[in-house]
């Protein structure tokens, strides 16, 4: 049991990237999902108003229209 939660331990560390380095290799779809994740949990929070949501929204289908039909 000892040895299993030891590697587990282990494998964390070699997983851990820090974000300062995960953020190197931002891409516009990447940044998009970013900020659609963050409006999503500022939405459960309640932190939005309806008219902030709004917005988000669109902002959000804008911009995916654009990543699907970049001829636009």
């Amino acid at each position: 049991m000892q040895d299993q939660q030891t590697a587990t331990a282990e494998n964390q560390q070699e997983e851990f990237k820090s974000p300062f380095e995960e953020v190197k290799d931002m891409s516009d779809v990447k940044a998009f999902n970013i900020l659609v994740q963050a409006a999503n949990a500022a939405q459960r929070a309640g932190a939005l108003s309806v008219r902030d949501s709004v917005f988000v929204a669109k902002a959000a289908e804008h911009l995916g229209d654009k990543f699907n039909n970049p001829s636009k």
